[in-house]
């Protein structure tokens, strides 16, 4: 890929302006994470985004039908070929695993903030408040030679099943528009780029019996220990050390009574591989042993069986980039441009999408460091955010004005 040589004075000053209002992008941070946004309920905090972007002039804003916010920058000039009209698309999620709907507490010391979301993804949206407030310039938009559209997006944690991404690269292919690269911008980071998206599959194995009385029905089918079966065999299913497959039991219930045969109980599992065939032959796996432990169960009272349900909560697809793709390479001189390592990272976010669907993509983080990720202690600190956000505006900044559009990797 190109990189736009020319430009590199005026993005240096640029970066260097960003830098001094080091500040100022943590202010926008502080903001979004004090909006309570959990998954399915983020409208909130949506309004609160859109109503910065609307702020900015040449910008088109919108909310489209799964409440994603959406914004475009356009070049001041036409395109001059097919693949300079094709957009760069940067997502950002809304939403965090915070589940309540009351005003999040933020305490700041310095450089230090702690709230739930400050880091995944307060960070990633304040970072696409950067973008929008850099590209909406008119200097800015002189340079472009492609559009880019920003994109806040909903349903990216947990059940939300990263709804909004699919909403709207679903929307985009009825429009005909099939973007050059896509970049997720997730949470804290300077080195990190995730260009192996993690596949996903949430499901919900569930065992009905007749249940009964523990003494006089004693040896009838029980649900839950059944599940217990079950729970040891997934466990020992799934390889974290070789990072190959993994399976985690997340949720567990059964039972009405404390003196009664269950009738009925489920677990929750979240199974994650790095690719597709092995996420498919994971979960044929686990429902096998499902159907195996129910049948166990059973086998010294064939009238009175277990049942078993397998209910699917949530997807998400695995895909890939090599190392030596466009879009990487654009990523590893962005770090490098700052001053940080390149290292190659592996996660499940917005990039799935894309990348599922032969799109060019990877998930950066936007700076600084943070811990307690998914809790309520959740902390970060921007000792050291700017370069994050420096690399960030390399790196969007650099595709916009590049002249080779990035391949996809299947």
């Amino acid at each position: 890929m190109a990189s736009a040589h020319g430009h590199e004075p005026w993005l240096a000053d640029l970066c260097a302006g960003w830098r001094r209002r080091q500040d100022w992008v943590l202010q926008q941070q502080i903001a979004c994470a004090r909006i309570a946004a959990p998954t399915g309920n983020e409208g909130t905090r949506a309004a609160h985004v859109q109503q910065a972007l609307a702020m900015l002039a040449g910008l088109s804003v919108s909310r489209d039908r799964s409440g994603n916010v959406c914004a475009v920058v356009t070049p001041t000039s036409r395109p001059s070929s097919v693949d300079d009209a094709a957009p760069i698309v940067c997502l950002a999620h809304l939403d965090t695993v915070y589940v309540s709907d009351d005003a999040v507490e933020v305490v700041r010391d310095g450089s230090r903030v702690c709230c739930p979301g400050i880091g995944d993804n307060g960070r990633g949206l304040a970072a696409l408040l950067v973008l929008a407030d850099t590209l909406h310039a008119p200097e800015t938009r002189a340079r472009l030679r492609r559009p880019v559209h920003l994109v806040a997006t909903v349903g990216e944690e947990g059940e939300g099943n990263l709804l909004g991404a699919r909403t709207w690269f679903d929307d985009a292919a009825v429009r005909g528009l099939r973007p050059s690269a896509a970049i997720a911008i997730d949470g804290p980071g300077d080195e990190s780029i995730v260009h192996h998206a993690i596949g996903s599959l949430r499901l919900r194995i569930t065992m009905r019996g007749s249940g009964g009385h523990p003494w006089v029905h004693a040896g009838a089918p029980n649900p839950i220990h059944a599940l217990g079966a079950f729970i040891g065999i997934a466990d020992r299913l799934g390889d974290g050390t070789r990072r190959q497959r993994t399976v985690t039991i997340t949720r567990m219930h059964g039972g009405d009574s404390l003196t009664g045969i269950p009738q009925q109980a489920w677990v929750d599992l979240d199974a994650r591989s790095p690719s597709a065939a092995g996420l498919a032959r994971l979960r044929q796996e686990l429902e096998h042993a499902a159907y195996a432990v129910a049948r166990d169960a059973t086998c010294h009272d064939p009238s009175r069986p277990l049942t078993v349900e397998v209910a699917v909560l949530g997807s998400r697809p695995a895909g890939a980039l090599e190392s030596e793709s466009p879009l990487v390479q654009a990523a590893v001189r962005a770090t490098q441009t700052v001053g940080r390592k390149p290292r190659s990272a592996s996660a499940s976010t917005d990039a799935n999408v894309p990348l599922a669907r032969g799109i060019p993509a990877i998930a950066i983080g936007a700076g600084g460091i943070g811990g307690g990720a998914h809790t309520r202690d959740e902390w970060y600190d921007d000792a050291h955010g700017s370069a994050g956000i420096e690399r960030v505006l390399h790196l969007v900044l650099g595709l916009a004005l590049a002249d080779v559009r990035p391949r996809a990797t299947r």
